[in-house]
């Protein structure tokens, strides 16, 4: 019979790489997005960038919360995802409002509104994080597809 360590149990685990194959994705695909950017987004309708910035905006404000309520409640290893898929919108986001003209600080003021119009949205209570994904997470996860 095989003994158990429960301390090694009890600690979450990773595959070591998982992370960094992560990161390396986001890092190729905002360099082909920045590649073809300003070719592609150059030909589409401004009204429309407009609209996709918003979209990927509030996606990234968005999973930036829920990565932030899983820390909070110490699940950490549930955090990372959402981090990722948070970096993944903030990269979209910034091709998009390169495209129309935005500078970091335009970025940074966006940023700032979503992320206070959501804080007001579960009443500034992390607990009523439920509040964010019943309106967001079925939009934000049909952007990652």
């Amino acid at each position: 019979m095989n003994q158990v360590n429960a301390q090694r149990l009890l600690k979450p685990h990773r595959k070591v790489g998982a992370t960094q194959s992560v990161q390396l994705t986001a890092v190729i695909f905002s360099i082909l997005v920045s590649a073809v950017s300003s070719n592609t987004f150059a030909a589409q309708d401004p009204h429309a960038l407009a609209t996709q910035y918003s979209q990927y905006l509030t996606c990234a404000v968005y999973h930036r919360m829920v990565a932030g309520s899983f820390k909070r409640q110490g699940n950490g290893i549930l955090a990372a995802p959402a981090l990722d898929q948070m970096n993944l919108m903030i990269t979209r986001t910034k091709a998009l409002g390169a495209a129309l003209g935005n500078t970091e600080a335009d970025y940074l003021s966006d940023w700032s509104d979503t992320l206070g119009v959501m804080t007001d949205q579960m009443n500034r209570n992390y607990d009523n994080i439920r509040q964010l994904k019943t309106r967001y997470q079925n939009r934000c996860k049909a952007l990652n597809d």
